[in-house]
């Protein structure tokens, strides 16, 4: 966001589209970015918000409530659901991305305040209270002047670009998830039926390659079940196929020749065989996401496209495979920045023909910790049993006593996940990057629980742990970040030729 004027472009009247192109196609130049010299764009990662935070953040890193603001287009990745529920009519759905995660109203104008004008809201937590909640959060962030994407009333609302006509150029905002939950995708209308509210998804087959001989012993477990379990006919897909699906998961052979790399979704024993794991996109998904990406490009002057994807789990900073080839189509169909929310913790960063795709920001704002409300679901569930220390008891306890007892022992006990980065991508009036600047932020983790999830900016010395991180993480990629030791950012610089 920023408050300079608008650079005034005129086309003579004389020339017409016709003398520009041929008639009835689109420019040549379609795919470019046309901004100013000087154009800036901040993205930040996943914000799980509990309440508003911008006057706590200007007060304790002003430069960082800066840095936000005097981007041209600042983009983000919204998760839960804004609602009241002094008069909320919804209930928490059975399924949510593992939280019931909840902000009241007034979180909508304060993230604009903060700065954001766009925020990608395809992702699994888009539907934890339901599509009352999903309606409910689309509505408030709409009215504080938000542009938001990946969510509709139905498939085709979900797929449509967002756009914000910004000071210095208009921007389009497209955004998918390959993670969410089964009863969050949206769907159109057919006939009498009526479309389904949801998120605009990506849905993956996971298929795990083994060798023949452990591909052979899986067929014989699968014969060996009862035909209630393994019906004739799936077992004749699986052999036109040339898989082996047992127990919902589906197998083939390694290749011969040409198998996939070796990586953290790759095993191998000590004789030698291998186990890869590998994600198939649905090619259906793919294409009218990506018609979203040319709709966005095609009448805006830049865009940006995030995926929200969990794969292979949150655990590992592999960027699985499928991930970089769609960043690579996006780029392909126009898309100026790729940006992938999801995984809460870092991970590579790779320029592609000269655009960047930031495979994961991890987490912006993370108060997951200081929720208002808690559903019973969430409180009494079996897997809690396993903990090594007893849950509180809810007739006793508090929610902020039972949602830090879920931090401390449960997945996001650790460091890693409040620790992060905030790009700032400054561009040339050609539309190529000039810089990425990379500055690191921490959330709280040490402190007080209250404060917990909420970004600063961090100083020269404690900034160089995480940027060293990051740029580990982008340098199998082809990526060199270079670390500025003395302003405590990282510096990417993009050749001319790429």
């Amino acid at each position: 966001m920023t408050d300079s004027h608008t650079a005034q472009q005129s086309v003579s009247p004389t020339t017409s589209a016709s003398a520009q192109h041929p008639l009835g196609s689109l420019g040549e130049d379609w795919r470019e970015a046309a901004i100013p010299d000087g154009y800036r764009v901040a993205l930040t990662g996943d914000i799980i918000i509990a309440q508003p935070v911008s006057r706590m953040i200007q007060r304790r890193s002003p430069d960082l409530a800066d840095l936000l603001k005097r981007a041209d287009l600042t983009v983000g990745n919204y998760e839960g659901s804004i609602i009241d529920l002094n008069d909320f009519d919804g209930y928490p759905a059975a399924l949510s991305g593992f939280s019931w995660l909840t902000a009241p109203p007034q979180v909508a104008p304060d993230l604009a305040r903060l700065g954001f004008d766009m925020l990608s809201r395809a992702n699994n937590h888009a539907t934890d209270w339901g599509v009352a909640g999903l309606a409910s959060t689309d509505r408030h962030l709409r009215e504080a002047g938000l542009a938001i994407a990946g969510t509709g009333s139905d498939l085709a609302g979900a797929r449509t670009p967002a756009l914000f006509d910004g000071v210095q150029a208009r921007a389009g905002l497209v955004s998918f998830a390959t993670t969410f939950e089964a009863d969050s995708p949206a769907a159109d209308p057919l006939g009498q039926t009526a479309g389904r509210p949801g998120v605009s998804p990506l849905h993956l087959s996971r298929v795990v390659m083994v060798s023949k001989r452990k591909l052979a012993v899986l067929r014989a477990i699968r014969d060996e079940q009862p035909p209630q379990s393994v019906p004739d006919v799936l077992r004749q897909i699986d052999e036109r196929l040339g898989v082996v699906t047992l127990f919902g998961q589906r197998y083939v052979a390694l290749p011969d020749s040409g198998s996939p790399s070796d990586g953290p979704m790759s095993s191998q024993t000590e004789t030698g065989e291998r186990t890869v794991v590998t994600y198939q996109p649905d090619k259906a998904d793919i294409a009218g996401i990506m018609r979203g990406v040319r709709q966005a490009k095609q009448t805006t002057d830049f865009t940006v496209v995030v995926s929200h994807t969990h794969e292979p789990d949150n655990w590992t900073t592999e960027t699985p495979a499928f991930l970089r080839s769609i960043a690579r189509k996006a780029f392909s169909e126009g898309a100026d920045v790729f940006m992938t929310a999801g995984p809460h913790q870092l991970r590579g960063i790779e320029i592609i023909d000269g655009k960047p795709a930031f495979y994961s920001l991890g987490n912006f704002c993370f108060m997951d910790n200081t929720q208002a409300v808690c559903v019973r679901d969430e409180w009494e569930r079996p897997l809690w049993r396993l903990a090594p220390v007893a849950v509180p008891r809810f007739e006793t306890s508090t929610e902020a006593e039972f949602f830090e007892w879920k931090r401390a022992v449960g997945a996001f006990g650790e460091k890693i996940w409040f620790e992060s980065v905030v790009p700032l991508i400054t561009y040339a009036s050609n539309g190529r990057i000039r810089t990425i600047e990379l500055h690191p932020i921490e959330l709280g983790y040490v402190g007080r629980d209250a404060d917990r999830g909420i970004p600063s900016l961090l100083t020269l010395s404690q900034s160089l742990d995480i940027l060293e991180r990051l740029r580990q993480l982008s340098e199998p990629l082809g990526t060199d970040i270079v670390i500025d030791d003395q302003r405590g950012i990282g510096v990417i610089r993009i050749a001319a030729d790429e």
